[in-house]
């Protein structure tokens, strides 16, 4: 995006008219190269309202991510533990950035490395789907964390940190009908509110790194949801106010680096309480597909490992590393 393009986007975030006059005045244009320039923000995955004898708008606004707002509420303690924190336009994936930042060709960050992104063009869920990430509407957060431990120590990690995904819209107002689905869907009144992809590198037997990716919808236009398929909400839906994306995100990256010094000191068991509250599928009849075959029973929670626990029939539990849970039958 080029200055004079963000210049005029931040003009227009207020959503608010502005005739093109004064747009041109401000930013030294024609009112006809002021169209044009209006034109480029639809690229941005943005709807532009054009009226005669009023000007331009972007209905509704748009929050545009700060750097110094965002670490408004992140608390000190935190921010202590940070070495940078990245906002960026646009971006492939940000777990890819950081992934490519944690990789030999940089040196070893010795804090948590942060990206949040306005846009994804290729971004990643779980199991190789793709995680839809307009321009400027929903939080795009990924986060490098180094751990001593062996990956193998980590199958809980996951837990740990869609509990700061709860923990964290409860404190911006969302405290009725969350839920977790294992390992780490984020649910409201049944809806996917949230995701979480961890991806780590490093040897067994040695420390290794951790990117940790989040994705929560915020203002998910429909127009960009044709490829989602399965229920959804978003956080202004269920609030039914303006959202500050801002604050939205110092919160996530306050508690998420909360949950990662508590796991690394002491592990999944120092969430497990919090688990049992929020699991949606204790006790109930579900299905879980593994790599190999599917299988139904009734959810009996987690092991201490964050393996998922099945009873098949009576008597017969079976736990699961990984797999696909659905809380109804196909």
């Amino acid at each position: 995006m080029t200055e004079t393009l963000k210049k005029l986007l931040i003009l227009l975030s207020d959503g608010h008219f502005h005739s093109g006059e004064q747009l041109g005045k401000t930013l030294g244009l024609t009112r006809s190269a002021v169209w044009k320039l209006t034109n480029q923000l639809l690229v941005w995955d943005l709807e532009i309202e054009s009226t005669t004898n009023k000007g331009y708008r972007i209905p509704g606004g748009v929050s545009l991510l700060d750097k110094e707002k965002i670490l408004c509420y992140v608390a000190k303690e935190q921010q202590n533990e940070l070495e940078q924190l990245d906002i960026l336009e646009s971006v492939a994936s940000t777990n890819d950035y950081l992934l490519n930042r944690g990789s030999t060709g940089y040196q070893k960050p010795k804090k948590a490395l942060v990206c949040l992104a306005e846009k994804q063009t290729q971004g990643k869920g779980r199991r190789g789907r793709t995680w839809i990430s307009p321009f400027a509407k929903n939080i795009y957060l990924s986060l490098l964390w180094h751990f001593p431990q062996d990956p193998g120590e980590l199958t809980g990690l996951s837990l740990a940190i869609a509990i700061a995904v709860i923990e964290t819209l409860k404190i911006y107002g969302i405290t009725r009908n969350l839920g977790i689905k294992w390992p780490n869907d984020i649910l409201c009144e049944n809806q996917k509110l949230a995701g979480i992809l961890i991806e780590l590198s490093g040897e067994a037997n040695d420390s290794c790194n951790a990117v940790i990716g989040i994705g929560l919808n915020v203002q998910m236009p429909y127009t960009k949801t044709q490829d989602i398929t399965q229920p959804w909400t978003d956080v202004q839906t269920l609030m039914n106010k303006t959202i500050n994306r801002n604050e939205l995100a110092g919160l996530l990256l306050n508690e998420a680096i909360k949950s990662l010094r508590s796991f690394k000191n002491h592990g999944l068991k120092a969430f497990v309480n919090q688990w049992q509250t929020f699991d949606l599928t204790f006790g109930k009849s579900i299905s879980i597909t593994s790599s190999t075959a599917s299988y139904q029973g009734i959810g009996q929670g987690i092991n201490p490992q964050g393996h998922f626990l099945l009873e098949i029939k009576p008597g017969l539990v079976k736990s699961f590393a990984s797999g696909e849970v659905s809380l109804r039958f196909t």
